[in-house]
């Protein structure tokens, strides 16, 4: 009865609460000696079915997505024990130190010894455990691919501000609604208004942080008050992604962009920002239909 009953629960489970509940068991055996089969078993599925639908709905191949769960988790390790690097390796079911550190540096472009000197972990493309809400904001944004397009430059004036690893960011209405309190003073704006969001980094270690930068474009930097500060995007080739929803799940389509998006092809990253366009389809911070621009600044390798 127990196993009739439990089939007849799986039946009745979606394609996605399946492939949830897959990643809750990967999640318990991250250090455990699993692999994309025992997984598989685990939904019920046969290996290639269950791989297609992994992968159809988190982006990742089941195989991709363990490996840089578990070396997400390494680097949590090496930050916060005083473990051995292969001890490390080991717990994570890589083979040897040699293995571990060729995975680590294709996954994160450094070796494992220098997170332990002070690295800026908002550098590192983590793999956190994927949730309901990234399923279908990833899903969204794999539905329209995005577009390579050359820019002008772009002038923009508003306010900026530091944000540390250690502060917790999923909001910024406090910031926007200063800004747009304040926006009347401005007076050689772009027309109709075109607003932006800009994310950008230190190549200094030591900040352990990021920069942010609200504003708005001017067409020129003619008396403008002290109270602004102004930043040039420059001209170049971007590559236009679209998010859409609600403006705090943002994160969710950068993370598909540099966590499955972009280390699947031979772009390259020119410069250490992006930017957010809130254009005519945004329809407000808090509406499901709200469309904003994402733009990445890439080169070929």
């Amino acid at each position: 009865m127990n196993i009739l009953r439990s089939a007849f629960l799986i039946i009745k489970m979606t394609n996605k609460d399946i492939v949830l509940k897959t990643i809750k068991f990967i999640e318990k055996n991250l250090k455990s000696d699993i692999c994309v089969l025992d997984i598989a078993q685990e939904a019920c599925f046969s290996l290639y079915h269950f791989i297609r639908l992994f992968q159809s709905i988190t982006g990742y191949s089941p195989k991709s997505y363990l490996q840089q769960r578990r070396l997400t988790e390494a680097v949590n390790e090496l930050c916060n024990t005083n473990k051995r690097i292969a001890d490390i390796a080991y717990d994570f079911q890589f083979g040897s130190h040699e293995t571990f550190t060729r995975a680590f540096r294709k996954q994160f472009a450094v070796n494992p010894a220098k997170i332990r000197s002070g690295y800026a972990l908002t550098s590192l493309p983590l793999v956190k455990p994927i949730t309901a809400d990234y399923i279908y904001q990833s899903e969204k944004a794999r539905n329209v691919p995005p577009k390579l397009i050359e820019l002008p430059q772009i002038i923009l004036t508003g306010i900026t501000f530091f944000v540390s690893d250690d502060e917790t960011l999923t909001d910024l209405s406090k910031q926007w609604n200063q800004f747009i309190n304040e926006v009347d003073v401005i007076k050689n704006t772009v027309s109709p208004h075109r607003f932006y969001q800009v994310q950008f980094w230190s190549e200094s270690q030591e900040l352990n942080g990021m920069y942010f930068f609200i504003g708005i474009e001017i067409m020129n930097v003619e008396n403008i008050s002290p109270q602004f500060v102004v930043k040039v995007i420059p001209s170049g080739r971007y590559l236009r992604f679209i998010h859409k929803g609600l403006s705090n799940k943002v994160g969710y389509t950068y993370k598909y962009i540099y966590n499955q998006f972009l280390p699947e092809t031979d772009y390259k990253l020119t410069e250490p920002f992006n930017f957010e366009l809130y254009g005519e389809k945004c329809l407000g911070p808090y509406n499901e239909q709200s469309e904003s621009e994402i733009y990445i600044p890439v080169g070929r390798n």
